[in-house]
Order: structure tokens, then sequence, then C-alpha cells
């Protein structure tokens, strides 16, 4: 008897008993599932996962070589020759294209009309050394999908900015964000690339393929630290985490290998595309014709010196910048100081090294200008902070709203400054107001605000969306405490920790702007404040905490922290680095005696940086004791599958009794596949 291939051939083998007992003398064949079904083709290693998620989530968006797409496991690091040689042995029609990525797990066949049906009835269902083929249908391309124009750009507008070079990815293949990655790192051994292909790899690429890009991005992940989990769980000798298993992957609709499910990717609105970013930097130095320039570094030589390039053509940073960046280059080159010189061996000559704006919503910019070789609080500051001001408030400047404007010198041979170089406030007003989710924050120079306002708010209601109403919430890396503040309303204490005090003082002062009384502030490293405070929690409420890493993720005192603390039961971690956060999820959730771990629950990717290859990841964990047994409730949708199974067989042979000759004479639609069995093995 041939049965529907499973959602996944390991989440059956355990039913093997449960199917000898129903039906001992009949003989089982899975065959590959029907388009539409929940079976998934998984990848052999790690290595290939991010490429069958190219192709399974692609899909959709992308297009084939050919009329038809097979695939199969066994498909994975086999090589192109022996594939295409196995099929045209078992094809009864010949082949007219035939195209495999090596690495893949699938090919593009292309057949002759006539041919189609006669293929796809020989080649379903048969092994391929040893797992099923499975034949689907080719899509189209979309015409701007993948190598095409941006979002509703025309034809003629791709003369009006750089064009990025195509990627030599073969006609169909959906690229995922780790195979850009490598193309670029390869680029920059042979040939130089431009300022746009540095800063917006992805701009190439229609909106829908770059957050499938990084929808397949942040799956990969949930899979890297399910396997991860069962790698250290194997090595300290403990049994794994039942949301490791396929049972759990089918009881809580997850993706076949991985530990939760994952909702839609949060993608940037159309209209926030381009001009997105409420804070950049450009250097001040020279471009590759000697010219001065505020822009973009497009090279760093041996020596330490930068080659800079125009934004112009860049769609992330806003027309209000560019204008800015065009009006700094005009006032330095008509200044009596130079560029500061930043080759190494050479004296620390020169003045002007780069300049941060932050943008508000209403036009408003704040200014920061780096300098070098200028005392602070002499006549030569105040004469050139003079000249500075006028060139960016003048009335022939009046057009870039520029509302505050900070001198920070600088004099290390580094333009990352320490933290305690001099930050004088030289115009206008000393914060910049930026509202976010109905509140109003008032940020610094130096305070931390997400870049992009638009998706920012979407992440955050996702974020506060998973936290347990009523609760004592925890928003650690809290910044100017966005977050927190957002929280507030729907919970009963906040307490925001924040290493830099000038962030924490914003903080407080956000606080007493939107009259928000329950929300609590302090300085220093999360790994000391956390579990002194957690120490110092009374009453029985709920705990829930958010914690907003940077790139390396969490230090390992706040992980123990976070969880030793029986109170906190819901923990959401919002990482810019999925690698990172995989290591963390692993260490929150290895069982422990005596502890109750945390348990992934859902995952979503937010796109907060179009046409780049970052993409933030946020997770929500709970205790183990809360959720769920999935598992068990993924066994029992394996029993009842396999009893529907059986029961349709059983009426299939009924009907076949009634009915011989319609029996003999052809399937309907309602029979079982008539693929042939495996090689080697026969029908009883």
């Amino acid at each position: 008897m041939y049965l529907p291939h499973p959602p996944c051939a390991r989440r059956l083998a355990p039913l093997g008993a449960l199917f000898a007992a129903l039906s001992p003398s009949v003989r089982f064949f899975f065959l590959p599932p029907c388009p539409g079904s929940m079976a998934e083709a998984a990848p052999a290693d790690a290595e290939t996962e991010a490429a069958c998620d190219a192709d399974a989530e692609g899909q959709e968006a992308e297009s084939t070589a050919g009329s038809l797409h097979i695939s199969c496991k066994d498909f994975v690091r086999c090589p192109p020759g022996i594939v295409e040689k196995w099929v045209k042995e078992m094809s009864p029609v010949p082949l007219e294209k035939f195209f495999k990525m090596k690495k893949a797990g699938y090919a593009f066949i292309t057949v002759l009309p006539e041919h189609d049906e006669a293929f796809r009835a020989a080649l379903q269902g048969l092994t391929f050394r040893k797992e099923a083929v499975l034949v689907q249908d080719g899509k189209k391309r979309k015409a701007d999908c993948a190598f095409g124009r941006a979002d509703g750009e025309e034809d003629g507008d791709r003369s009006k900015r750089a064009r990025v070079q195509l990627r030599d990815f073969p006609e169909g293949y959906v690229p995922t964000l780790k195979d850009i990655v490598d193309k670029e790192k390869k680029r920059k051994r042979e040939v130089e690339a431009t300022v746009q292909q540095k800063t917006v790899p992805l701009y190439s690429y229609s909106y829908d393929v770059q957050l499938n890009m990084k929808g397949t991005h942040v799956k990969s992940a949930v899979r890297s630290f399910t396997k991860k989990m069962l790698e250290r769980s194997e090595q300290d000798g403990l049994e794994p985490p039942s949301w490791t298993t396929p049972e759990w992957s089918l009881g809580s609709a997850a993706p076949v290998k991985c530990g939760c499910p994952l909702d839609a990717p949060v993608g940037t609105p159309e209209e926030h595309r381009t001009g997105y970013r409420n804070k950049c930097e450009f250097t001040i130095g020279y471009t590759p014709d000697g010219e001065i320039e505020c822009g973009a570094v497009l090279r760093v030589s041996a020596d330490g010196n930068q080659c800079i390039e125009s934004i112009d053509d860049l769609p992330h940073p806003p027309e209000r910048m560019k204008a800015l960046c065009r009006a700094v280059r005009e006032h330095v080159k008509a200044s009596a100081y130079t560029v500061y010189d930043r080759r190494r061996g050479e004296d620390s000559k020169g003045v002007w090294r780069l300049i941060m704006a932050r943008l508000s919503p209403e036009g408003k910019l704040m200014v920061l200008l780096q300098v070098a070789n200028i005392v602070e609080n002499s006549e030569q500051q105040r004469e050139f902070s003079q000249n500075f001001t006028e060139a960016l408030t003048g009335k022939d400047a009046a057009e870039l709203g520029v509302v505050s404007i900070y001198l920070q010198i600088n004099d290390t041979s580094t333009d990352a400054a320490r933290p305690d170089a001099s930050l004088i406030h030289i115009h206008g007003v000393e914060r910049l107001e930026m509202p976010l989710l109905g509140l109003k924050y008032e940020i610094g120079p130096m305070s931390f605000f997400q870049v992009n306002s638009a998706t920012c708010a979407l992440l955050y209601q996702k974020a506060l969306d998973w936290v347990r109403p009523g609760s004592i919430f925890f928003d650690v890396c809290c910044g100017v405490g966005t977050i927190g503040l957002s929280a507030a309303k729907h919970c009963s204490q906040v307490f925001g920790l924040e290493l830099i005090p000038e962030a924490v003082e914003s903080a407080k002062q956000n606080a007493a702007l939107n009259k928000i009384e329950n929300a609590h502030f302090r300085a220093g490293k999360a790994e000391e404040t956390l579990p002194q405070l957690l120490r110092e929690l009374t009453g029985e409420e709920d705990v829930c905490a958010i914690v907003d890493p940077p790139r390396p993720g969490l230090h390992k005192d706040v992980l123990v922290a976070l969880r030793s603390c029986k109170r906190l039961s819901r923990l959401v971690y919002v990482s810019c680095n999925p690698e990172s956060l995989a290591e963390d999820v692993v260490k929150l959730c290895l069982p422990q005696e005596g502890q109750d771990p945390f348990v992934p629950v859902r995952a979503v990717a937010v796109d907060m940086f179009p046409h780049t290859l970052h993409v933030e990841m946020v997770l929500l964990l709970e205790r183990a004791s809360k959720v769920p047994d999935f598992a068990a409730i993924g066994r029992g949708m394996q029993i009842e599958h396999a009893k529907a199974i059986v029961a349709k067989e059983a009426s299939l042979s009924a009907a076949k009794a009634l009915f011989p000759a319609k029996a003999d004479g052809g399937a309907t639609s309602g029979d079982a596949p008539t693929n042939p069995p495996e090689p080697g093995a026969s029908e009883e």
C-alpha cells in the first residue's frame, strides 16, 4: 500500500509498530508530498540548510530555470552530473534542459509540453539513493524580482543612480544572505566595489525578495539554536529538551528542524524604504581624484588613509542629510583648516574628521562635528564654531533645518572617540524630540535610538504584544527608555538598565516628559545591576523582561541572572545578530536539575534596514512549565494520521472488491497514487 509522505520521515518513525498492528498484511511505501502538504525537505547539514530555505520560501516570488522542479534530500551535495544521468535513465521522455547547483537539493527540468504528464508519472515518488523524489510545477519569475529594477523604478530611472553589478548567480536561484556575503568577500579580492555595493548590497533585488532572504536567515538561526541544543545535550549526557524533537515541531506548527514556529517577516512600509535613516555618520576626506568630499568611506588604504565617495546615489540617507553633506563639503573647501590626516606614521595634522546627523520626523537636524587639533574654550575654537554654525544655519542654508550643533574634539588616531572626549554644545537646542508609539523622546547626540523610526514602531509593538500584561517589566540595555516607557501602561512597574549614564538621564527625562511614574532607570553594567534588582524584588507579581543587547549578545552573568530568577516567566529577546542569539538561547534553555529552563515559543524577522544585509530577530522564550506539551500534541497528530491512512486503505480495498473492473481500468482522483515501489521492494 502507498501512503502519502508524512510531514517528516522522522516523525512517523515511532509509528512503525502501530502500522504493523493495524494492518499486518499490508506493506507500506511512503510517497513524496503533494504540493501544499505539510511536508518539507530538510537539508543534510547546516551549510546547506540556508540554501534549502531559500528554495522553499523563494518559490513564491522567484522562478525556476525550466518548466518542472524536482527535489530530493539526497540531491544535496550530489554532483549535478550524477543526478542528471539518473534522471535521464528514469525518464521515459527526453530532457530539453537540466540544471542543478552543486550543493542544492533540487534541480530544474524542461520537457516538451506533451511529455510533461509522462515525466511526472515516471519520476514522482521514485527513490534516489534513500530518499523520495518530488516533482512540482516550476513558477515563473517576476520580471523585476531579483535581477531587475528596484520597486517602482522605471527603465529610465536606472541611469539616475549608480548601477549595482548583477550577481552572477544562476537564473532562478534565490541567494541567501550568506551567499551574498560570500560573494562580496570574493569581490573584495578581485575588484573594488562601489559605495552602493558596500552599503546597500541588496538594492538590486525587489523588496519582496529581500524580505524573503531575511526571513530565511532567521529561520536558519532558529534551526541553528535547535541543532546547537541537541549537540550540547549530547555533549553533557542530558536528555534533549522536547522542543528539539520532530514531534514538537509538528505539534507547534514549526518548520522542520525548528524548535519554534515563525511569524511572517515584518517589513518596512513601502513609503519608508528609501531615506529611512534618522541617524547617519559621514566622513570628511578626499575622493579618488583628490577632491574634498563629505560622504561614505569607499576604501581604507594600507597606511590608514580613507578614500571618500559622495552619498548622493545611496537610497537610505534622507535628502536632507545629503544636502547637509554638500553644505559641509563646500564649507570645508573654503575653510582655512585642512582635513585630518589619518595616515599612520604621519604627524596628526588637520582638523576636519566627520559629522553625525540626526533627523526628526518634522525635518529638524541635530549635527555633531568631530574635529582634531582644536583647543577647547580657546579663541580659535570660538571662531571656528561660529563660522561652522553660520555655514549651516545662515540664510543660504535655511532649508537644512539645523536646530542643534555640537562640537566633539578627538585628537586620537581613530575616528572612534573615547567616551570622555570633549563634547561642546555650540548652537540651538540641546536635545531633539523624536515621537514613537504615541510617546515623545528627547535624545542627545550620543543617545541610542533606533535609526528606522517607522519599522522600529512595528518591532516594539510585536515585542510588547508578547509581554504578559500586569507584570513587573525589566528593560535590559534600555537606551533612552523607548521599550520600557512604551510598556509602562501595560505593566505594574518598569525597570530600565543601561550602561551609558547620559542615556539613563535621557530615559528619566523622557519618563517625566510623558508623565510616566512607574518607570525607574539605573546606570551600570547589566551583569551587575540586574542580579541586584532581581534580589530586591518583593511581592508575588509575575516578572517579564525584554533584552536588546549589542551584537556580541548578553554577558554570561546576565544570562545566569535571567535564568536563575524563578519569578521571571517570560523573556523577549531582540537581537541585531541572530548568530549570537543562537548561543544565548542554548545557555538559557539547557536543561539543568532543579531548574525550570526557558523554551523558545515564537520567532520573527524584522527588516529594520532595507537594502542591507542586516536583519533584526525577535524571539519569545517562556518557562518550560508554562508551555503546552507540543510533543504530545504532535504524537497525537501522527497517530490520527496513521489511523486515517489505514481507514482509507480499507475503504479502497472494499471498493476494489466490489468494482474489480474499475480497479483494473485505472485510478480515479480519489485513489492512492500508482507510482512504482522502491527499487528492490514488492507490494504485498
